[in-house]
């Protein structure tokens, strides 16, 4: 009998010590949280320094930390976000596909050792996501249960673009299509402003299906002999060629001196590029709107919109003339066309107030339960606490030192900081005619 409690003394101690230790190494292993460079004020890199600053960068680095966790980054753009998004990792892909050539000559499957991209697991997004029906209901599935969270809705930003003012360049946002052209599209449209660029800058051009209709033909000239000091041969061609382009430009490509004296004479344009950050809402609401007519024209104009890998390089082509209209959260948009001009040292012609009507982002964190599974509680308890603290509100105080919160903000910010709560104890705890009271 005594042999038999003590076996079991043995057991019940050894159960305890695995579960202590499988809570500690849950603890141990540091929370892989993927970060943004590119999306101020809310989290982006220093180039300098190499630090992250931002926002949302000091509040999940504290949501982390009174969680009880380490932390490891894992720099992201839109590709990655999207991987995240959909599967809780980065480099995760289907079936790996044979090239199409190979695959439409044998039907062979994929060869046992094709190379596989390496996969990180991702704990954390500290990134300013949307939460949409769409995206939880898209989240994977493992076991019967979610594997990613959303948590409680940390901001709610503005969404709307702003406008590009004509200039005295030559802008690419905005111009008259030729007049033998087909029924314009935009995936002629696109192609044939890219190259337009391209030969303007004495790059090569891809070739596209649009080019017969829409690009400028080759014209040969007659062979001049040496002693007339003409061109001749390849040179009169190149010049010739050169010549019909730059004549073209002119007609396409409007020059619009920015002066208060000028008369609107401007010719009407017939097209105006858009463009947003790939995997944003409003880019998704923005295709919808304009995947078909009427919508996508306003009035003779056809308008196309094109994607942008970060908002560092959305930022780019609006001051360098390539969009109509920059479309995202009006918070980031700002910071990063102040940031283009701090680092171009030149302004952005464009409207000082956004036009049209904004569109509600409500922002929350996505959180993986795969390698950590108490972590979504136990950030989600985290974030409150910083709620009812004042942390969270005094670090937009110190972010946004120039922005009134806003109602909806105010309001988020106050539902959010729910009651501490108390215990009451009158007498000790061991005492069993002790009650707790909560209301």
């Amino acid at each position: 009998m005594m042999k038999w409690l003590v076996s079991l003394c043995l057991v019940f101690a050894n159960a305890c010590t695995t579960a202590n230790t499988a809570g500690a190494d849950e603890h141990a292993a540091p929370i892989k949280m993927a970060v943004r460079t590119d999306t101020r004020p809310f989290i982006w890199m220093n180039n300098a320094s190499g630090e992250f600053l931002g926002f949302y960068w000091d509040i999940c680095t504290e949501a982390i930390y009174r969680a009880g966790y380490q932390l490891e980054t894992v720099e992201i753009g839109s590709a990655e976000r999207k991987s995240i998004l959909g599967t809780g990792r980065i480099g995760e892909q289907g079936v790996q596909q044979q090239p199409a050539k190979v695959a439409s000559l044998t039907g062979a499957p994929p060869a046992a050792n094709a190379p596989q991209e390496k996969v990180t697991e991702i704990d954390f997004l500290c990134d300013p996501t949307t939460i949409t029906l769409q995206r939880m209901r898209s989240f994977p599935v493992e076991a019967g249960t979610p594997v990613l969270h959303f948590s409680q809705i940390v901001f709610v930003a503005n969404s709307s673009f702003v406008k590009s003012k004509p200039g005295k360049d030559i802008t690419r946002n905005e111009g008259k299509l030729p007049e033998d052209g087909p029924e314009p599209t935009c995936d002629c449209i696109l192609p044939w402003i890219d190259h337009l660029g391209a030969v303007a800058r004495g790059e090569p051009s891809p070739s596209h299906s649009c080019q017969t209709a829409w690009w400028p033909k080759k014209e040969t000239v007659p062979t001049e002999s040496a002693e007339d000091g003409e061109n001749s041969g390849e040179e009169g061609l190149l010049e010739n060629r050169q010549a019909s382009f730059w004549d073209r430009f002119k007609i396409e490509f409007q020059f619009v001196p920015a002066t208060p004296q000028q008369a609107k004479t401007e010719a009407p344009k017939d097209y105006e590029i858009w463009g947003y950050v790939e995997g944003s809402t409003i880019g998704d609401a923005l295709n919808a709107l304009l995947s078909k007519p009427p919508e996508n024209r306003i009035g003779a104009k056809i308008v196309c919109s094109r994607s942008y890998t970060s908002h560092t390089a959305a930022a780019r082509a609006f001051c360098d003339g390539e969009l109509s209209r920059y479309y995202g959260d009006l918070d980031i948009v700002q910071a990063s066309l102040a940031d283009q001009r701090n680092q171009t040292r030149t302004e952005c012609a464009m409207d000082p107030a956004p036009a049209g009507a904004g569109r509600y982002e409500p922002y929350a964190f996505v959180i993986s339960s795969r390698t950590h599974p108490g972590l979504p509680e136990k950030i989600d308890l985290a974030l409150y606490s910083m709620f009812q603290d004042g942390t969270i509100e005094r670090l937009f105080a110190g972010h946004f030192p120039d922005t009134k919160m806003s109602d909806f903000l105010n309001t988020l910010f106050r539902i959010n900081s729910i009651p501490a709560g108390t215990v009451l104890v009158t007498e000790s705890e061991a005492d069993p005619s002790v009650e707790t009271a909560e209301d």
